[in-house]
C-alpha cells in the first residue's frame, strides 16, 4: 500500500534545489548559515515537507506534524485521526568527511514508545503500519560563515553551508543496526557502512529478518544503566529469544511461530554463505 511513497518521493525530489542561501530579514539583508548540524538538518526537513504534502494531497491523505516539536515522528501521513494504519516519517542528517567516511544515524529511542505505547509519540506507537526515514547526507563547507549579512542583491558571493547532498528514503528497519546510535544514549542507531548505496536500498542486518524482530530486538534491548545485559548484539539475541520466547511481547500481536521460521532461516543462509566464504579463501590459498 505504501510502496508510492518511495517512488514518489524520489520522482518529485528532482524538482527541488536544496541549496539554501541564509536567513532572509524583513529588511531584505540575507543572514548566512554556519555549519551547525541542528540548523542543516532543519533545513533538509523543511524542504522536504512540502514534497510529502503534494504526495500525500494526491494520494488522498493527510500530512500532519506533532503538536509537539519533540516528539515521534517528524511528519504523519494517514487517512484520518482514527486511522490506525497511519504512516510514520522521520528526516535524519548527517555529514561526512569525504567519500570512504562511514556514514551514521540515529534512529529514535528505543526506551520510549517501542515499549510504552504513547510515550514520545503523536497517537500510539501501534497507529503506525510503517516507519519510513528520509537520511541526507551531505558534507561540510568551512568556508561558510554563521550569521554574516549579505544584502539581497549580493547572495551569489555567499558559500552554502554544505556540499555533495545525497538523500534516500527507506523503511527504518531497513537501515537499522543492532548497536546505538551512541555508547551512553538510548537510540537507535543505523547499521555501520560507507557506502550510500547500502542504505539507500536498505541492507541492513533486519532487513531478512523483518519487522517484528526489530521491534522484538529494541523493545528488549538493555537499558544504557541497565546491570542485566541479555544481549548487545543480533547474534547473541538470535540465540537468546528461542528460550524466552514465551516471556516477550510485542505491542501488537505477532505469531512467535513464524518469528522462529524467520531466524532458522536466516541462521541457515548466514552459515551457508560463511561456508562459501571459507571455502573460496581456502580455493585462493591452494591456486597461490
Amino acid at each position: 500500500m505504501t510502496d508510492f511513497i518511495i517512488k514518489e518521493f524520489y520522482k518529485r525530489m528532482t524538482n527541488v534545489n536544496l541549496n539554501v542561501y541564509g536567513i532572509l530579514s524583513a529588511d531584505m539583508n540575507i543572514h548566512s548559515l554556519g555549519t551547525d548540524s541542528k540548523i542543516i538538518g532543519r533545513i533538509f526537513e523543511m524542504l522536504t515537507q512540502p514534497v510529502l504534502e503534494s504526495i500525500a494531497k494526491d494520494y488522498g491523505f493527510i500530512l500532519k506534524t506533532p503538536e509537539k516539536q519533540t516528539v515521534y515522528p517528524d511528519f504523519i501521513m494517514m487517512k484520518s485521526s482514527n486511522s490506525h494504519e497511519k504512516i510514520a516519517i522521520d528526516v535524519k542528517s548527517t555529514y561526512i568527511t569525504d567519500n570512504n567516511s562511514s556514514i551514521k544515524f540515529t534512529l529514535g529511542s528505543f526506551a520510549s514508545y517501542m515499549r510504552n505505547n504513547t510515550k514520545n509519540i503523536e497517537y500510539k506507537y501501534t497507529d503506525y503500519t510503517k516507519h519510513y526515514v528520509i537520511g541526507f547526507v551531505y558534507k561540510r563547507n568551512g568556508a561558510a560563515q554563521e550569521s554574516k549579512v549579505y544584502q539581497l542583491a549580493k547572495k551569489d558571493d555567499i558559500a552554502f553551508p554544505y556540499s555533495d547532498v545525497r538523500f534516500f528514503i527507506q523503511e527504518k528497519y531497513k537501515i537499522a543496526g543492532d548497536k546505538p546510535g551512541s555508547g551512553n544514549t538510548e537510540n537507535i542507531g543505523s547499521f555501520r557502512t560507507n557506502s550510500f548505496d547500502e542504505l539507500k536500498n536498505g541492507n541492513g542486518p533486519f532487513s531478512e529478518l523483518g519487522q517484528d524482530i526489530f521491534d522484538l530486538y529494541w523493545k528488549y534491548y538493555p537499558n544504557y544503566r541497565s546491570s542485566s545485559r541479555k544481549y548487545t548484539s543480533l547474534d547473541e539475541f538470535l540465540k537468546w529469544y528461542p528460550d524466552n520466547k514465551d516471556n516477550l511481547e510485542l505491542l501488537h500481536p505477532y505469531n512467535k511461530t513464524k518469528i522462529l521460521d524467520k531466524i532458522s532461516k536466516y541462521n541457515t543462509e548466514k552459515l551457508d554463505e560463511e561456508i562459501l566464504n571459507v571455502a573460496e579463501e581456502f580455493s585462493i590459498y591452494k591456486t597461490k
